[in-house]
């Protein structure tokens, strides 16, 4: 007897429940997802919205504090003291965020002790440290505003880890909205593409190599002209990815996006920085799209849509340069993380 499927699941969905049974499932290297998601991680995210906009502040003002001796008014009771608070705690939930406590502790011991002129340079040192961690390359000019990178990522499925490069990045989040940002992307789409492709040259991980190659046949797709081509790989090599490095249960916690019919977004604050950043965008992607219920087809990217709602409404250039961001994202986010 046919097993049954729910009410109004596509076929696609209904085949990522089942078990990988292919021939080489479990003989690559996969992610264990456990050890970047908790559901304590509200206060880091808390003191790190108050540690970015300090850091944007002084950033701003760091050339005329290092050459000369006057410096800022300072209020006593500011946030990056009251911050201190936090540390302790944040330090036994996020031992291993790459030295990220630490980094913020050293750069407020300075400042709460006595705010004297030689200690500026170990300060800024320190929170240069701190950024140079937190963001890669393409956003480390840019130390975005904790919001306003939520917003890209989980209201608009923009990626933004490691691509696009530092320029178009900033033009995406000075964008006053969202049809404005779609609009940077399509007239600067040569220069995505070239970010993408300088990404992926730099992929080095064994298990990704063949990942990274159909990506850059994206790249060449979309040079040449063929972007209905381009947009379909992307979104079949972002589903070979997860279904690749992550087992059942977090494909499902990455991909389940209910938001239509539940309100509820990804949740951001559960994850670590570099996991949320960097799987946003995918849940995003994954907006259900049920075509035999009679479900428009999306506009922008989707991954569904792409499958199974193929048309001049889905398929677009701009769409295959969302689709080539996100791959780009993730193989270079299992570059970094696969063992």
């Amino acid at each position: 007897m046919a097993e049954s499927k729910e009410p109004g699941e596509s076929e696609d969905q209904a085949e990522d429940q089942e078990p990988d049974e292919s021939e080489d499932a479990g003989q690559t290297e996969s992610v264990d997802l456990s050890r970047f998601y908790t559901s304590a991680l509200k206060p880091f995210y808390d003191s790190m919205r108050i540690q970015n906009a300090w850091i944007n502040k002084m950033l701003a003002d760091s050339a005329a504090m290092r050459m000369g001796p006057v410096l800022p008014r300072i209020v006593v009771d500011s946030p990056l003291i009251r911050m201190t608070a936090y540390t302790d705690n944040i330090r036994r939930q996020m031992a291993d965020l790459t030295g990220f406590n630490d980094m913020v502790r050293k750069a407020l011991e300075p400042l709460a002790a006595a705010y004297r002129p030689p200690q500026w340079h170990s300060v800024f040192a320190s929170l240069d440290d701190v950024i140079n961690r937190l963001y890669p390359e393409n956003l480390r000019d840019v130390t975005p505003d904790l919001d306003d990178l939520e917003e890209l990522l989980v209201e608009e499925g923009i990626p933004l880890m490691w691509v696009p490069g530092p320029q178009t990045a900033r033009a995406l989040l000075d964008a006053p909205d969202a049809a404005a940002r779609r609009r940077i992307l399509g007239r600067r789409w040569k220069g995505i593409v070239n970010d993408c492709e300088a990404v992926l040259e730099e992929v080095t991980h064994l298990d990704v190599q063949d990942a990274r190659g159909f990506a850059l046949d994206v790249v060449r797709a979309l040079r040449a002209g063929h972007t209905s081509a381009a947009q379909a790989l992307a979104a079949n090599l972002l589903d070979s990815l997860l279904q690749r490095h992550f087992d059942h249960a977090a494909r499902v916690q990455l991909t389940k996006n209910d938001f239509k019919t539940t309100g509820v977004k990804f949740k951001f604050e559960d994850y670590k920085f570099k996991v949320a950043c960097t799987f946003a965008p995918v849940w995003y992607a994954h907006a259900r799209y049920f075509p035999k219920n009679g479900d428009p087809i999306p506009r922008t990217f989707g991954r569904h849509p792409s499958a199974h709602g193929v048309s001049r409404t889905q398929y677009s250039r701009i769409n295959a340069v969302y689709a080539l961001m996100l791959v780009t994202s993730v193989v270079k986010f299992f570059d970094t993380e696969l063992p």
